[in-house]
């Protein structure tokens, strides 16, 4: 969404799974801070493997580890400098897609590790405002995701890797009510499980002739032929509604969302759903929500449990139930996050700030 002014207590678990050996000791052990080098805000990670993430953001920023984040390398487009990186996907050490936002709308590719930059796709009207990217678990079939122009979402599509891509037809597109949109907050408001199947978190502010005051999620499980929208209980408005998705895999057909309210950061309630269908239908969880507005959420699977995550401004909390329940984790927050198991993973947030998850085992 083009910026405009631009989780209650949680029960104690007794019974202690083999994924509390994750957990932390204390919050400020839950993430290591590292240099990144840079001091512009990072809206878009990437984790690809135990040695190497890359991150994007404002300022033309993109940076990219090969050494776990003992040193960051700035690698962006030079010719970009001004453009505001909200969302990255890579593939390995040398291959990335970045999409810019704002006044110039484009996606860009790498296979050299960013010492050049192709511009695989670029938007025209100057209306278009890029949302974010997702790519199903090969990496073959992705997405992207634009605001509406002329009350439509704008959706493109890729089968290979983000070198080509390919708009939808305009009849193809889903209708949205007026003011809805979604949040280029994390780059992970969308979520692509399969390659047929898409689904997009949206909020915003609805026109005063609706009385509707839950947000949505759009569901195509066709590739975008067809679209059903599914109200969930997140409060939208100017500044809130769903701002990130994750696959609970340990959990057959269960999906997780957050968000809240941007401007409401200590917000703990309408901030955090569940679905038992794959997205049909959204519910509240059952015994406690995160701790304020979340703009993101990870599921990090180990077998046949599942860490999640959820991050914002305010903080970080944990669940190891499926989303029922929630734990704070760390003070510390982060804009967005990406993780590759229950050890593995990175957050990103304001003014150049990047972390490793600190997995330590409890005494």
């Amino acid at each position: 969404m083009r910026p405009t002014h631009r989780f209650t207590a949680w029960i104690l678990l007794t019974v202690l799974t083999p994924l509390l050996s994750t957990s932390i000791r204390a919050q400020e052990e839950a993430w290591e801070l590292q240099n990144s080098g840079v001091v512009s805000s990072l809206r878009g990670i990437c984790a690809v493997s135990e040695t190497c993430c890359w991150a994007s953001g404002a300022a033309g920023t993109v940076v990219r580890t090969i050494d776990a984040g003992k040193s960051w390398q700035s690698v962006g487009p030079t010719e970009a400098t001004t453009a505001d990186f909200r969302d990255i996907e890579a593939w390995s050490e040398s291959t990335a897609v970045i999409m810019s936002a704002g006044e110039v709308d484009r996606l860009y590719r790498t296979e050299d590790g960013g010492r050049s930059w192709k511009i695989v796709f670029e938007h025209s009207d100057p209306a278009a405002f890029f949302d974010g990217l997702s790519f199903e678990r090969s990496g073959q079939s992705g997405w992207l995701m634009g605001d509406p122009i002329d009350g439509r979402l704008f959706l493109a599509t890729t089968d290979d890797s983000g070198k080509t891509w390919h708009p939808l037809p305009n009849e193809t597109l889903p209708i949205v009510d007026d003011g809805t949109a979604a949040f280029a907050a994390s780059g992970t408001h969308l979520l692509c499980p399969d390659k047929n199947i898409l689904l997009v978190g949206l909020g915003g502010a609805r026109s005063k002739s609706t009385a509707d005051t839950e947000a949505s999620v759009l569901k195509t499980s066709n590739s975008g032929s067809e679209w059903q929208k599914v109200t969930v209980p997140i409060r939208t408005g100017q500044s809130a509604g769903v701002f990130s998705m994750a696959a609970i895999s340990s959990i057959s057909n269960r999906l997780i969302l957050v968000g809240g309210d941007y401007l409401k950061l200590e917000q703990d309630t309408d901030n955090v759903a569940i679905s038992d269908d794959a997205g049909g239908s959204w519910r509240s969880p059952k015994y406690s929500r995160p701790k304020g507005f979340r703009s993101a959420v990870v599921s990090a699977a180990d077998g046949a449990s599942t860490l999640l995550l959820a991050t914002g401004p305010s903080g970080t909390d944990q669940s190891i139930d499926g989303g029922e329940s929630w734990a704070i984790a760390s003070s510390k927050g982060f804009h967005t996050m990406s993780f590759l198991s229950p050890t593995i993973g990175w957050a990103a947030g304001s003014e150049g700030r990047i972390a490793r998850w600190r997995a330590v085992s409890a005494d």
